[in-house]
């Protein structure tokens, strides 16, 4: 019976020993597994404070460059001749190329301190709607102390735009059926 027992315990010793062997192995697994995450975490970890480093220096020269645009536009405003209009703003009478058109005025209340040619290519006006920085050109008015500015507009000319209606060639079309006439005989 001692030998019964020595034997069984003996086995179970050998079950214990495989179990401890196999929770072993799953205990390394689970060990290098867990070092694997844990090196996933520290890269992702890494990767979130790149981002956050670049998304703090994107909105640092986003900033900089709102800042960059405001002194170009104060500057841009400075450009411009305060008092000045333009008067007279009109299409010319014919067209200068599919849908385009070009308008002129005259520059009324030039500064002082501004040359007329000065003032032209720094005055912004609305035609038709749409605000144009500057004149594509300047001119003196020939006898007068005016100076003129030229814009080309591309929008809102249908007038520019050639269409025509039906086409009827009603001499071939009086042939096309006399000749229809004379073959259905």
């Amino acid at each position: 019976m001692m030998r019964e027992e020595a034997q069984h315990l003996q086995t179970e010793r050998i079950a214990l020993q495989s179990e401890a062997n196999r929770l072993g192995g799953e205990r390394l697994a689970f060990e290098s597994a867990t070092r694997k995450m844990e090196k996933e975490k520290d890269a992702l970890e890494s990767a979130i404070r790149r981002s956050e480093l670049e998304r703090s220096r994107f909105e640092r020269e986003k900033g900089e460059l709102r800042r960059e645009r405001e002194r170009w536009e104060k500057a841009r405003e400075d450009r411009v001749p305060q008092g000045a209009f333009w008067e007279v703003v009109q299409p010319a009478l014919d067209c200068r190329a599919y849908g385009k058109r070009e308008y002129w005025g005259i520059l009324q209340n030039v500064p002082n301190d501004w040359t007329d040619v000065e003032a032209c290519t720094n005055m912004p006006v609305e035609i038709e709607g749409v605000t144009l920085r500057r004149p594509y050109r300047c001119a003196h008015v020939a006898g007068s102390p005016y100076i003129r500015g030229y814009w080309m507009v591309d929008w809102g000319q249908p007038d520019c735009k050639p269409w025509h209606r039906d086409f009827n060639d009603k001499v071939r079309g009086k042939v096309m059926f006399s000749t229809l006439e004379s073959h259905s005989s």
